[in-house]
């Protein structure tokens, strides 16, 4: 694909094509380069190696020809899904894949099935939220897509309805808990973010983006009229 894409590169500084040919031909490759997954919106972070299984996703475990087993859960606060036969087993940072191959080497350990084929499918999400409050125009929690580890703050207050005529957008407050090991609340910290100059890009290198993450709280003050 790469070096075909070189070639009709060089064929277009070489020749001469109507203007629709080059806009087709920028078309190409930019549903290429998303179809090869080399596009990345600076605007989120994403585990590379795909969706983890968290607390409070549900799920629905099939083994191919045994209907006896078919589960439907939720998984708990330790992390784990109840399955049949087998008790609870653990699964929250696992791929799909993964937690597939935990459960069939389970049910292989413990004599139950020779060669079982698993499949694990998604029924719904945990709600992983950040909340708004202050000059926006929707109040209240913005749930993060599933898929996502963080979000840029710009992205989520425009996502989540956008500043409202009278904000300060130049000192907005973004307060977040930090947890221990054990989930329990270790500290609380709050941060001012100018996120007028995020958005106009007057701020550059390492700081020109701030993350939000789930459970984190963002204040905008309202401005002095």
């Amino acid at each position: 694909m790469n070096s075909f894409l070189l070639k009709l590169g060089d064929a277009f500084c070489t020749q001469s094509f109507h203007p629709f040919s080059i806009f087709a031909f920028f078309i190409f490759i930019s549903s290429n380069l998303c179809a090869q997954g080399t596009y990345r919106d600076p605007s989120v972070l994403r585990d590379p190696t795909g969706y983890k299984l968290r607390i409070g996703d549900k799920v629905r475990v099939v083994i191919r020809g045994e209907n006896d087993c078919t589960t439907e859960g939720t998984i708990n606060s330790e992390g784990k899904l109840r399955l049949v036969y087998i008790g609870e087993i653990p699964l929250t940072g696992l791929s799909k894949k993964q937690a597939e191959d935990r459960i069939s080497k389970k049910y292989i350990d413990e004599f139950i099935f020779r060669k079982p084929v698993v499949s694990l499918s998604m029924t719904s999400y945990v709600i992983r939220s950040v909340f708004l409050s202050g000059a926006v125009n929707n109040k209240g929690p913005y749930s993060l897509p599933p898929e996502v580890e963080a979000m840029n703050i710009v992205e989520v207050i425009a996502r989540a309805g956008g500043f409202n005529d009278i904000a300060k957008k130049n000192k907005v407050y973004v307060t977040r808990t930090f947890f221990n090991e054990s989930g329990s609340a270790k500290e609380t910290k709050t941060y001012e973010v100018d996120v007028e100059a995020l958005s106009t890009g007057s701020i550059r290198g390492s700081n020109q983006r701030f993350w939000i993450y789930p459970g984190d709280r963002i204040e905008v003050p309202e401005r002095l009229i």
